[in-house]
């Protein structure tokens, strides 16, 4: 995340810090959430390995899958933080800034219900994720993964922080006093959120239900942000084209690559996952319909308007084998 050597020393931590952190600074880009996630993301990281303690669990558990470690700032000073590094914000602006813990990003950003929700006094946060899908996809369903831009409640242990009835042996988690098995209270230490109930780029399987609309939104209950009650995902669904493909109302109108050989005898073959069957006799020209095989809206469904196109290099080395058998009159196999 700083881009600095594993045995950087204080000042050489800072000056990465403060140069990115300006970088990505709020009041630098007004507006842009991509930035403010980076700036957020970069003093965490800093506030982590500035502390000798914090750094130290992290060379021993984070280092080894940063992409999963949740470093434990709720006790960070982020005054001091910005500070030391001489980042400057202008927090009446925002409207103050509590003196410690994660809060502090709530009031940075201007969304001081951050806290109440924190606190289980308000919902949690919904967020907003796109999926495109085939033709096929839609057509017959499918299990895709989508990431959580954000923090969001940890689908293993439901945001408790625990699991039960779990026996297969693992390496401890940067909270846990030994390995392999953390027991809290009768019941584990969740091995992916090490306890904090909460995780930062979640990712979560959807399952696509057949015949979805392209403009379908999925709700993911309760994987969103954490809140009382916690918040959820919304998943907007979004169909994804080929290349000169198009939607004319709820059709879809394509072009159909074949073989000369293949248009003459015909053949069954897919387009972006939805099964075409081409009649014998077809030219560059013919029109195939498939009905049923375009997008489904306004509770009906399109077709799928196919125009062929033969071109003889398509499978091109396959029609070479076989010529080339043919040529010589074995006929069989080489």
């Amino acid at each position: 995340m700083l881009g600095v050597p594993k045995d950087v020393d204080a000042d050489g931590l800072k000056a990465a810090y403060r140069r990115k952190a300006l970088e990505y600074h709020p009041d630098r880009n007004p507006g842009d959430k991509e930035a403010e996630e980076r700036f957020k993301e970069l003093s965490e990281a800093y506030a982590t390995l500035r502390d000798p303690d914090a750094r130290a669990r992290y060379d021993r558990y984070g280092a080894a899958d940063p992409a999963n470690y949740q470093p434990d700032t709720s006790n960070v000073n982020w005054q001091d933080i910005f500070r030391e590094a001489d980042i400057k914000i202008d927090w009446d602006a925002r409207g103050g800034m509590p003196s410690t813990g994660s809060a502090v990003f709530d009031a940075l950003f201007g969304v001081m219900a951050g806290m109440l929700r924190g606190a289980g006094m308000l919902p949690g946060q919904t967020y907003e994720v796109k999926l495109p899908l085939t033709l096929g996809e839609l057509k017959n369903g499918a299990v895709k993964a989508v990431r959580v831009p954000g923090v969001s409640v940890c689908q293993t242990c439901k945001g408790s922080g625990r699991v039960t009835g779990q026996t297969a042996p693992r390496s401890p988690g940067p909270f846990e006093a030994s390995a392999p098995q953390a027991q809290v209270g009768g019941a584990s230490v969740c091995p992916k959120c090490g306890g904090r109930g909460v995780r930062r780029g979640e990712q979560l399987e959807v399952r696509v239900p057949a015949g979805a609309s392209a403009s379908a939104k999925l709700r993911l209950a309760g994987a969103g942000g954490p809140g009382q009650p916690p918040g959820d995902v919304m998943v907007q669904l979004a169909l994804l084209l080929p290349e000169r493909a198009k939607v004319v109302g709820n059709h879809v109108h394509a072009a159909l690559v074949l073989t000369p050989l293949e248009a003459r005898n015909g053949t069954t073959t897919e387009f972006e996952g939805v099964q075409v069957v081409v009649p014998p006799g077809a030219r560059s020209g013919t029109e195939i319909r498939v009905v049923g095989g375009g997008v489904r809206s306004g509770g009906t469904t399109g077709d799928l308007v196919l125009t062929l196109e033969e071109d003889w290099l398509r499978g091109g080395g396959r029609l070479v084998s076989s010529w080339f058998r043919k040529l010589v009159g074995g006929g069989g196999t080489s």
